[in-house]
Parts: structure tokens; sequence; C-alpha cells
């Protein structure tokens, strides 16, 4: 989405980042903050319950709150017991890690590395443990109740609880290119902390997770079961997206959704064509005025506004007038104008 922007009586051509834009079965129109998805053909495996998608949204709030928290018990190098007093067997893998082609590298807490070879290509991965691939690596993690992940291309992801914890959690720091995930059958509960602050909760279902160029994140939902996402643009809310569709994150690397003190908001433009949704504090002039959005610098010192994920900065006395342009114009137009 563009914007023009005037400064003091010059024209500036500025990007607004995409913000959050849903589509169902191809290309839908642009949204900006939290739209209703578009409603795909009914899929075969009937949705369950609004109930799941509500306890996947109450674990991501509690999850998120917990993630800075201290460990209440230090890890322990202790092998646990086995289910009904049978010895513990070492060999025994509880997530295992596979590697398909060059290169995949463990990394260790302890920041032990291990590059996985073709003649030594299984590992089993344990908390904490890190997997970095370079543009032809490509790795494949099985748990035991079938569940699969598969990362395709430049990565780095970590497991950051362990296999047989519920609920199951998979760090992903970096993904240039896309990762194909069956959560499996059994009902476990995995939530995946994404790039640029992006999270995401779902059980007993599979998403298939690609990158846009490092600056979107698109995730795409096969079934049967929703999934429920979370974005940092959107504040506290999560949006449940079903199967058949698909939902487009931003990953930047400096989310600008935690500016303080933004008491004051204005809307221009509907949902269909776009909307251009503007954020300022108390020392920011903030009008719609006809078709633009006039922001001025009324404080003392500068003042600092979000415009659909962007932010900016305004001096004392400066002004700046946003708009959209129309959907689907060419970018070479738009800077022309």
């Amino acid at each position: 989405m563009a914007a023009r922007l005037h400064v003091r009586g010059e024209v500036l051509p500025s990007m607004l980042f995409l913000l959050l834009s849903f589509a169902s079965g191809g290309s839908g129109a642009l949204q900006d903050v939290a739209p209703t998805a578009q409603e795909a053909p009914a899929p075969a495996t009937p949705t369950p319950p609004s109930g799941s998608t509500e306890a996947l949204e109450e674990l991501l709030r509690k999850l998120s709150a917990e993630r800075d928290q201290p460990a209440v018990v230090a890890p322990s190098a202790a092998a646990p017991p086995a289910a009904d007093g049978a010895p513990f067997d070492p060999t025994r893998l509880l997530a295992r890690l596979t590697r398909a082609s060059d290169s995949v590298e463990v990394v260790r807490p302890d920041g032990l590395r291990r590059d996985l070879q073709f003649w030594d290509k299984v590992y089993g991965l344990e908390a904490g443990d890190e997997v970095r691939q370079d543009g032809r690596g490509c790795a494949l993690l099985e748990y035991e109740d079938g569940a699969n992940f598969r990362f395709d291309g430049e990565s780095i992801w970590r497991m950051t609880s362990d296999a047989l914890v519920e609920p199951r959690e998979l760090e992903i720091v970096r993904l240039a290119r896309y990762a194909d995930l069956w959560l499996g059958r059994g009902g476990v509960d995995t939530v995946l902390w994404l790039p640029g602050g992006n999270e995401l909760a779902a059980n007993g279902t599979r998403l298939v997770l690609q990158d846009h160029d490092r600056r979107a994140l698109e995730v795409r939902v096969t079934g049967p079961n929703p999934v429920v996402v979370r974005s940092p643009y959107l504040g506290g809310r999560a949006v449940r997206v079903r199967p058949g569709q698909r939902i487009f994150l931003p990953v930047l690397a400096e989310p600008v959704a935690f500016v303080p003190h933004l008491a004051r908001e204005a809307v221009l433009f509907d949902e269909r064509r776009g909307q251009l949704r503007v954020q300022a504090p108390e020392a920011v002039g903030l009008e719609p005025i006809d078709q633009q959005m006039v922001l001025t610098g009324d404080g003392p010192i500068p003042g600092i506004a979000r415009a659909c994920g962007a932010r900016l900065v305004l001096q004392p006395g400066q002004t700046m007038r946003l708009t959209r342009a129309p959907l689907g114009a060419p970018r070479r137009q738009e800077q022309d104008e």
C-alpha cells in the first residue's frame, strides 16, 4: 500500500508496509487490520467447535506472558524414567532430525556445533537445540506421535520445549523459503514463534509457511483444523484462519506496533479498498481532510505516529499528508505521481 507524504509543501513518495491481508484461493483485496477472512469452499472435514480455537487463543496469551520469565526449575541432565517402570533407553529418539540435503548444522545450548553428513544424517534433538540451514539445506523434524515438520532452504529454528511436553513449542528465527508443517493426529497443542514477533497456535492440522522477500510471511492452512494467529500489529487480538484460507503477516526487523502513548486514532476508506489507519499521541495533530490524513507536529518535541505498521516521526511544526493509492495501480505510476 502506498501513501503520498507532503512535508512542508514537498511531495515525497512513501511505502507503507502491508499490515495484514487475507485471501482465499487467489489474491484477495488488501486489508489493513484484522479484516474478516474470505470464506473458501467448505472443506470435506467439518470445522471443530470454536471452543478449541478459544483455548488456543488463551494458550497464546499465557505463553507470551511467561516467555520472558526465568525458569522455575533449572534444566536437569538426568534421564527421565520410562512409563510402566521400563528401563530408560537412551537410543529412543523423542524428536528426530533427518538431514535431507546439505548443509544442516545443529547447535546445542552449550555452544557445541555438529554438521550432519550424508553417512550420519539422523540426530536426536532436545529442548534448546538450534538447527541452521543454508540455501541448499533441507531437514525433516519428526515426533513420535506422527507430527513432522519439513524446512527447506535457508532457515534457523530451535526447539524451545521438550518433545514430550504439551504444549509443544518451536521458534522459527529465520525462514527464507518455506516450511511444511504437519501437526499430527494426536491433538497435541503446538505453538510456533514466527519471525517478526508473530505467533501461531494449532493442533491436529497441516499448514505451510512461505517467505515473501523476507518482508512478509504467508501462512496457508490445509486443515482439517483451523489455526490461531496473533501479530504484534494487532495488539492483543488473535485471528482464526480456517482450512482453505491464507494470511500474510508482516516480518520487520524492528516491529513498530509497540509505539507507546498512541491515544488517538483515525481511519479513512473502507476495507474493500484498503483502510488507512493512523494512530498518534497527543503531541501530534491528527485530522482527516477529504481523501487525506493530515498530521501536524504540535508538541515542543518530535512526535511518533503509526500508519498501517509504518512509524512516522514528525518534527515540531512539521506537516504530513497521507493518502491511499488505488489498489492495483502500478508502482511506477505511483512513484511518478
